[in-house]
């Protein structure tokens, strides 16, 4: 007979809908944090400190990929979870971390000489702390994440966020460059260890042991591949211009992209934490998930196009508010990421979907591919300027759109009309709500004398017709909503009638 542990009971999970409230909670709380935080030090690091924090961490993103050995999605998605699996997952992900924590270490002078930048040996150096803490986060994070647990992951991340900008933003006051937010990132990761150890307590695994190390090695090596090949992708922009163009323009482009990592953090991000767990969940109990992926994709798509729409017409206010003169030659970078962003939206979340499935093998081939077509359009595009860098996205993204939506087909369950369906209220809402702001930029154009004018005008134009615009395609977001709404009131209906003694 198996050990089961008793704290990740699954007899009484959180809903969809809580969860979904709480994974935006903590995002929201984050972005509440995120963004003072990059405006400051926008204004205090130039934009080759920014760009030499920014290659490194590119690089260490595509090292963190390896760290767990896919070991916290296979805690997520296997449908029998004994105490033996986790000690196994466990011991390997400390194995892995550990030793990825020394390479990493004792590498950065040759991967510093490599980019021809010295002060990526320190902040690589720095940065491998993170890989002999990240084990004592990771498991707990997965196994609260399984059973839903997003109200003490809000805390943690709150928790975890607090502690890396109050550092980053005052060693950066001070005058310390590039090495700011380097320490404010080790800060996080011990603000996310103690967390776990005091919120996440019950959910902590103890021991070590291999028992199951083949299936949990089995599954995560074809996990970790299609990982590595998607940060590979995902940052090879860094890479690519840092190496060839320079880390002044390394700097453009991560402030270029910037707003639209926030947001895919910040919302992509809340609805595919709990996108996974559900889909795992679904599968688990033998439903069919594919469903629950439209209806994520209709949210995404719904709360994304929007932001996205507006965000280019509004480039460059936009970009002079939030990081100043200095970053102006970031505004069409940001214009053509924003179209590429709302392409690649269209299939968030597809792996998650697969691997949930069991087609993990998939994903790995299917994001192999994308990630080489990807990275040699982008050192070509690279022999030109980084706008063409920014330009090659687009067209990137419309492959990539239909390579993957081909194999949601063969692989989910899905058909190419049911897609497409789904995308349709999203694409009227957006049409819809961006009317009022094209015309707002067309009779009080933004300039470097006029920011706050158009921007605010068109914000609220944009705010108000959305939710309408939502109404009027009964868009499942907006039907989302009002269950929401209406059980929030049954709640405080019945509360009041019947008082607690």
């Amino acid at each position: 007979m198996k050990e089961t542990t008793p704290a990740p009971s699954e007899s009484r999970l959180p809903s969809v809908r809580r969860s979904l409230v709480l994974s935006f909670a903590q995002k929201y709380t984050s972005l509440l944090i995120t963004l003072p935080t990059i405006m400051i030090l926008s204004r205090l690091l130039t934009p080759k400190q920014i760009g030499v924090y920014s290659v490194a961490v590119a690089f260490v993103n595509i090292v963190h990929m390896l760290r767990d050995f896919g070991t916290s999605e296979y805690l997520v998605q296997v449908k029998n979870l004994d105490d033996a699996t986790q000690r196994s997952a466990f011991t390997i992900t400390i194995i892995i971390a550990w030793l990825l924590g020394a390479a990493l270490f004792f590498s950065s002078p040759w991967i510093a000489i490599f980019f021809n930048e010295r002060g990526l040996r320190l902040v690589l150096e720095v940065l491998s702390i993170n890989f002999f803490l990240l084990p004592f986060g990771s498991t707990v994070n997965a196994l609260l994440m399984r059973s839903m647990q997003y109200g003490i992951r809000y805390k943690i991340a709150t928790t975890q966020q607090v502690a890396q900008s109050a550092l980053t933003i005052g060693l950066a006051w001070l005058g310390y460059g590039y090495m700011s937010p380097t320490w404010g990132s080790v800060a996080g990761m011990v603000a996310t260890v103690l967390g776990c150890s005091v919120w996440g307590r019950a959910y902590r695994i103890r021991g070590l042991g291999l028992q199951h190390w083949r299936p949990v090695s089995s599954f995560g090596a074809q996990q970790t591949l299609g990982s590595v090949m998607g940060r590979v992708g995902a940052s090879a922009p860094d890479f690519i211009i840092g190496r060839m163009l320079g880390f002044a323009d390394a700097g453009l482009f991560s402030r270029g992209t910037g707003l639209i990592r926030i947001f895919q953090d910040n919302v992509i991000g809340a609805i595919g934490s709990v996108a996974f767990s559900a889909f795992s969940q679904r599968h688990r109990d033998e439903q069919k998930p594919h469903e629950l992926y439209l209806k994520s994709i209709s949210m995404i798509t719904g709360i994304g196009w929007p932001f996205l729409m507006f965000a280019a017409l509004m480039a460059f206010p936009i970009i002079q508010i939030m990081f100043g003169s200095q970053w102006d030659a970031a505004v069409p970078i940001l214009r053509l990421v924003c179209f590429a962003a709302l392409i690649g939206m269209s299939t968030a979340h597809n792996g998650e979907l697969l691997t949930a499935v069991g087609k993990v093998g998939v994903v790995t081939l299917r994001v192999t591919i994308l990630q080489i077509v990807r990275i040699s359009a982008l050192i070509v595009a690279a022999m030109y300027s980084v706008n063409v860098v920014a330009a090659a996205q687009v067209p990137l993204s419309v492959f990539g759109f239909f390579y993957i939506v081909q194999a949601l087909v063969k692989h989910a369950g899905l058909e190419w009309q049911t897609f497409f369906r789904a995308l349709g209220p999203s694409f009227v809402a957006t049409i819809t709500t961006m009317i009022v702001p094209i015309w707002i930029s067309f009779i009080d154009t933004p300039s470097a004398d006029n920011l706050w004018s158009p921007l605010l005008l068109a914000g609220l134009a944009a705010a108000l017709v959305w939710p309408v615009a939502l109404w009027a395609t009964n868009h499942p977001l907006w039907l989302e909503l009002k269950e929401f709404a209406i059980a929030r009131l049954g709640r405080r209906a019945f509360a009041r009638r019947h008082p607690v003694k």
